[in-house]
């Protein structure tokens, strides 16, 4: 461990323009941060500045980009020259390193250098909130901390399919809900996640993938959010096979091989949609569904298949494939999908995509137009440095072109009969 060190250099600090968007929510690692079990947190000495005593305990929340590492910062005891604190992060990639050392004062920030080289920053926001830098040979990691808990009320649950493992069980799909208060009905989301990057790192699967700050924007408005995990992601069974090369190389770019993937994606979305249609939670008559990446491509293709059932469609930088030289014919294709859906689609896309530009995706917009569908192409503005494929993280970005749609609570006629397909669901799908 390394020791307090009052004459630590002091380093200006850089921060990104876009950290008063990030969101206080808790991580989506699959490894945990565990704070070591000698941690002892120190009543702050008389005396001391409340801006001080103030970063006493324990600050639990995530950095990196897509929320996958997971940070504790407990700072044990200050003084006016600083304070020693326990630094620990945890991700897939990284696994856990947790360090105790000394921290400075710079400008009201804390500051700590850590054995690897790395630099620390941490600065409070409010009494509630820390933002962080972590910035090492690798690049810099922004994040956020907090001492209270974020998000919804959480439930995880399993739903049997009709697919069948290789041993000729039934496979099992992660279904995560965040609930508000009360009992129900709820006017639900059914919300997709989207793929592993590449599609090249097979430890990236077993991570559960939601979005806090989509699901405390809905939840404060009385609207449920479910996130299933689709098969051999997070911790649902069966293999992932979503259009993978065979020799492990990532997500294929040939028709054939992408195109067999989304259906086998598509059936898992069909076995959530009518898993909600059972649920008594469930207001079947303020259905909405949406996605993010894959998932928003999905979403619009599920609406597409059941033009009376969801009353619109959230497609968070929607695509299949990114963008080679097949992308225009894969995603095109798969865009318009969506076309039969007669109801508001909300198309929403940034500037600074590593996998789609936005002419690209206005083009699969384009196209689903010109096969008859209906929505709005929406490109918030990013600020510099910023993922535009994160774009679901900034609630505040997105949450006013939501608004409407909600404010409108589109109902469906009484007695209309809802078709889930199931025909459809009788299969395993690929």
């Amino acid at each position: 461990m390394t020791t307090f060190n009052p004459h630590q250099e002091r380093v200006a600090t850089a921060w990104p323009a876009y950290m008063a968007s990030l969101e206080p929510e808790p991580s989506e690692s699959a490894v945990p941060a565990i704070v070591p079990p000698d941690v002892c947190i120190e009543s702050p000495p008389p005396g001391l500045p409340a801006s001080m005593t103030a970063w006493c305990g324990a600050w639990s929340g995530w950095a990196d980009q897509g929320r996958t590492s997971d940070v504790r910062l407990i700072v044990e005891k200050v003084s006016l020259s600083g304070a020693t604190v326990v630094c620990v992060r945890a991700s897939a990639r990284r696994r856990v390193q947790s360090e105790r050392v000394g921290a400075v004062w710079h400008e009201g920030e804390l500051q700590a250098n850590l054995p690897d080289g790395a630099i620390v920053h941490f600065r409070m926001r409010d009494p509630d909130v820390v933002e962080l830098l972590w910035r090492d040979a690798a690049g810099r990691m922004a994040g956020v901390l907090t001492q209270q808990k974020a998000g919804g009320h959480r439930v995880s649950e399993y739903l049997t399919t009709g697919a069948l493992d290789q041993d000729g069980r039934p496979i099992c799909l992660e279904m995560v809900t965040y609930k508000p208060l009360g009992t129900g009905p709820f006017p639900t989301l059914l919300f997709n996640h989207g793929s592993t990057g590449m599609g090249n790192d097979a430890a990236t699967f077993t991570t559960t993938v939601t979005s806090p700050a989509l699901a405390r924007f809905f939840n404060d408005r009385g609207w449920m959010v479910v996130f299933p995990q689709r098969r051999g992601r997070g911790k649902s069974g069966g293999v992932y096979a979503e259009g993978l090369e065979p020799d492990g190389s990532g997500y294929s770019h040939r028709p054939e091989c992408a195109l067999a993937g989304f259906e086998h994606a598509l059936y898992d979305v069909e076995c959530a949609v009518a898993h909600l249609l059972e649920r008594p939670d469930v207001d079947r008559d303020r259905l909405l569904i949406g996605g993010h990446s894959r998932g928003g491509f999905l979403a619009l293709a599920a609406a597409g298949a059941r033009p009376g059932l969801f009353q619109g469609v959230l497609n968070f930088v929607g695509g299949w494939v990114d963008e080679q030289a097949t992308a225009d014919e894969i995603n095109g294709g798969l865009a318009t999908r969506g076309a039969g859906f007669a109801g508001p689609t909300l198309w929403l896309y940034a500037d600074h995509d590593p996998f789609y530009s936005l002419a690209h995706s206005r083009r699969n917009f384009d196209s689903f137009v010109a096969a008859g569908g209906r929505g709005s192409f929406h490109t918030p503005p990013m600020q510099a440095g910023q993922d535009g494929h994160n774009i679901l993280a900034f609630s505040g970005l997105w949450g006013p072109l939501v608004e409407p749609l909600l404010a409108a609570q589109v109902r469906l006629a009484p007695n209309q009969p809802v078709s889930i397909f199931p025909a459809a669901l009788a299969q395993p799908g690929p």
